[in-house]
Parts: C-alpha cells; sequence; structure tokens
C-alpha cells in the first residue's frame, strides 16, 4: 500500500447500538450513507518490539472490521525516530488512514516542526467529505519555548483559526460536522491530576487554557458540529457542552505498553482500544471496543473484589464504568438488597495516581452480610438514558 492509497479516499464514494446517537435532519439524512471508521488515538511505537507487535493485532482486528476507513488522532511518536516503524504497522490496513499530529509527533528542536509529520501524511490540518459527514482535522501543537526549553503549547495559531472558521462556512448548514484533534479542548485531566491552572500547571501535560478552549467551543457551536474526538489523555472521557460531545479516547497503547504481553490499561483503568463511529440511517453514533489480548465482554468492572475481603463497617466497593458520560448516575446492590446509590468516586488512584473519570463507590457495612459467596451489581444510568449494568461474585471472608 503506498501513500497515496493510505492516505486518500478521494476516489472512494459510497453512495451498533451504540451510546449518545445524534439524529441528523431528515432532509439531509437522505444523503447520508452506512459506514463506520475506526478511531485510534495514542500508539506510541517507540515502545519497541511489545508495542509493535501488539499494534499488528489490533490492526488484523480492526481490518475484520472493515471500516471505511482509520482515523488516528496522534502520538504515533515520529520523534524520536519511529515514523518508519508506524508506517511498517500501518501498511497492513486494507482501508485508507487519515492522521493528525500529536504533541510526540512535532520535533521541538526542528526547524520545521512538523517536518516528519508532513513527508509521511501531508498537512497537519485539513478537512475531507465522506457519505454525507464532513471530517475536521485539527493541530493543536504550538511549539513554544518555557523554562529555557522548547515544548508543546495547546492553541490552533491565527492562520488555522482563520482557515477553521472558513471551512465551516463553506460547509452547508445541513451536513454534520465531526472534528478531531490530539490534545483535548475540553477535558477535566488537569483538574484530575492535581493542576488546573495556567501555565502554573503547563508542565503536568500541554492543556488548553480556558479562553482558548472556549473560543473553540463558540466555534464550533455556531455550526453543525456533533462530535469532537480527543486523544492525549489514555483515558475515557465524554464531556457534552453546549450540544457538542468531547469525547477523550482510550489509547491503543494502554499505559504506553507498560503490561509487555501482559493485559493492558489506560490511565483510567480501561482496557486498552480504539472507538467506532457509526453512520446508521441518518443517525451518528461511537462506541468504546476493547481490544486484542485486553478484550473484555462487559461494559464496566468492579474493582478488587477478585479475593475475598474482610468484613468492614465501611468496605469501599468501586465500579468502573469504562465509557460512562460525566453527569451519569449509578446505584448498587448485594444480593436482593434494595438498591443504594453511589457516588462518584474522588480518591487518587492507578498507574499515575490521579482521579479516574466514571468510578464509582459505596462505601457500606459488610459485616452484617453472612460468611461465604454473594453476588453485586451495578447499575449505572448515562445522561442520554443508555443503562449499563453489571454483576460480579464475590467472596466475604471468614
Amino acid at each position: 500500500m503506498d501513500r497515496r492509497q493510505f492516505l486518500s479516499l478521494s476516489a472512494l464514494t459510497c453512495c451498533s447500538t451504540a451510546s449518545n446517537a445524534y439524529a441528523v435532519t431528515e432532509s439531509n439524512a437522505n444523503r447520508i450513507c452506512d459506514f463506520d471508521i475506526a478511531f485510534i488515538t495514542d500508539v506510541h511505537i517507540e515502545q519497541g518490539q511489545v508495542a509493535v507487535g501488539k499494534f499488528a493485532k489490533t490492526i488484523s482486528e480492526i481490518n475484520s472490521l472493515k471500516s471505511a476507513f482509520v482515523w488516528d488522532m496522534g502520538d504515533m511518536s515520529l520523534y524520536p525516530d519511529s515514523g518508519p516503524a508506524y508506517i511498517n504497522c500501518v501498511k497492513q490496513l486494507t482501508m485508507p488512514l487519515y492522521a493528525c499530529p500529536g504533541n510526540h509527533d512535532v520535533g521541538l528542536n526542528d526547524t520545521n516542526p512538523r517536518r516528519l509529520f508532513n513527508s509521511y501524511f501531508g498537512p497537519a490540518y485539513y478537512s475531507f467529505d465522506f457519505g454525507g459527514v464532513h471530517f475536521i482535522t485539527l493541530d493543536a501543537n504550538m511549539v513554544v519555548a518555557r523554562q529555557g526549553k522548547n515544548t508543546v503549547d495547546a492553541c490552533l495559531d491565527p492562520s488555522q483559526m482563520t482557515w477553521l472558521k472558513a471551512d465551516l462556512r463553506a460547509t452547508p448548514q445541513q451536513t454534520p460536522i465531526i472534528c478531531g484533534v490530539h490534545i483535548p479542548i475540553v477535558s477535566t485531566y488537569i483538574k484530575r491530576r492535581g493542576g488546573g491552572s495556567f501555565p502554573k500547571d503547563f508542565s503536568i501535560a500541554p492543556q488548553f487554557n480556558k479562553e482558548r478552549a472556549d473560543d473553540l467551543i463558540n466555534i464550533l457551536s455556531a455550526y453543525n458540529v456533533k462530535l469532537v474526538l480527543q486523544g492525549h489523555a489514555h483515558e475515557n472521557e465524554r464531556i457534552t457542552v453546549k450540544g457538542i460531545e468531547f469525547v477523550s479516547s482510550i489509547s491503543v497503547c494502554g499505559c504506553w505498553w507498560r503490561a509487555g504481553q501482559g493485559f493492558e490499561r489506560g490511565v483510567d483503568n480501561v482496557p486498552r482500544g480504539y472507538r467506532i463511529i457509526e453512520v446508521r440511517s441518518g443517525v451518528i453514533s461511537h462506541r468504546y471496543v476493547s481490544s486484542c489480548e485486553s478484550k473484555v465482554d462487559g461494559q464496566g468492572e468492579f474493582m478488587g473484589l477478585n479475593k475475598p475481603i474482610t468484613p468492614s463497617k465501611s468496605t469501599a466497593v468501586i465500579f468502573n464504568c469504562y465509557d460512562a458520560p460525566n453527569g451519569s448516575t449509578a446505584k448498587t446492590r448485594i444480593d436482593v438488597a434494595p438498591w443504594s446509590p453511589m457516588q462518584q468516586y474522588t480518591e487518587k488512584g492507578g498507574y499515575i495516581k490521579m482521579q479516574m473519570p466514571h468510578h464509582f463507590v459505596l462505601r457500606t457495612d459488610t459485616t452484617k452480610l453472612t460468611q461465604g459467596k454473594h453476588r453485586i451489581t451495578a447499575h449505572i444510568t448515562w445522561p442520554d438514558g443508555t443503562v449499563v449494568e453489571e454483576s460480579t461474585g464475590f467472596t466475604l471472608a471468614t
């Protein structure tokens, strides 16, 4: 597969039930074809043979889905010199590829920071149409000098902002729009990690400050933007602002492939994977998919119940609902007892010791339970009415 084949969709024409579906106006729905795309992000191929081997298996899995194309939202890690390894992997794709630069794909000390990205993929920001939907790829990486060294600042430069406004104005009013960007425009990641102000906490991770985020949100909300897909955070987080859902999607690499050949998780303890965007009968929806050695059947899991638990007057029962949007509510019950509300879990944990999204906790008195086996059920209701219910057994120790 040559570069033209996997970068271009110009030769292609096309005429789940997933959560958070976006209906398209009836007059435009008749012009929208049924298709789906695979959305991936944060491959971090620089981690060596484990990364190459596991990513190759994910590519094979994506090929079996027969999506229209793959959209990679960055951190392939073209620096340091990992571009050839990434390209060798994606040559195995049986559908076209679109790419977006992440902060690890720009050269901090290169006179042309996008030299490698441009040589492999072409322009760093661009738009295209497919199946009646307009797609926009944004480049939010600006190289700046800070504290004596070059780093990435999260923003769109003035020329890109001008281009974006012109592109949106030129898109027919009723055409649905999906945007992609590496560094999230909307996210609570920095706040949950202990930061929150700009630029004081800049060293934690590149981020949009509130003013820049608000400017972009206002621009996008003035048009028919349905969805903004984001990478960078290695976690699932879904936030709706002004009618647009901003989705930070789980990394392909989990936590930078730190599990070796084992089960891989992101910073929010979600199994590594990707996202499928579906367009069916004029409705746009999306769903998280766990991948390969980290494949799971459920939509969430109870944490820490795989071993017998010691009776306590305040046992913490934690449920991780992998793709629950912010604003979801949760309840749980043990055996056939009445339902008890769960609260958002606010303590820090995981690989980088941060508060995680979509985790819920109940503190309950297990001294009143009989010793032996029990069953616990979590019932999560998303803001759009979607219900996730998962159960598992556990043992109360003697």
